[in-house]
């Protein structure tokens, strides 16, 4: 049994005409979950159920537990709901997926089936 951390970091990226005019904006949200004292970076998608998830995480960490499931996953009891959104996925290494609205789960392997993407591995992670 793991306890999984979440927390959340918000980068945002403007880039300005020489009017300083706003000529595109770019918010990049990044998920780090620390599990065992490691911590690793996720990219968040953009969807409804990201967006809800960060901001209950603006009011505080999220922590949970997971299991391992099937060989190639944990997953584990959110405590609370979020929207789902799902699409047919083939997950890798390292997604971050929704799974039944109120279960986050991590994976190690590949699976396919119908998620709600949450995020996947960010820079210095590998697919």
């Amino acid at each position: 049994m793991k306890h999984v951390l979440l927390f959340l970091a918000v980068v945002l990226l403007t880039g300005c005409s020489k009017d300083s005019e706003v000529t595109a904006q770019t918010m990049t949200q990044k998920l780090y979950i620390t599990i065992d004292g490691k911590t690793l970076s996720v990219e968040l998608v953009d969807n409804v159920a990201t967006q809800t998830l960060v901001a209950a995480l603006q009011e505080g960490d999220i922590t949970y537990e997971a299991h391992d499931y099937g060989g190639f996953e944990k997953v584990g009891a959110l405590g609370r709901s979020l929207p789902t959104n799902d699409t047919q996925t083939t997950t890798q290494a390292g997604d971050v997926i929704l799974y039944s609205g109120n279960q986050i789960v991590l994976f190690y392997g590949s699976n396919s089936w119908s998620y709600t993407r949450l995020g996947q591995p960010g820079r210095g992670m590998s697919r």
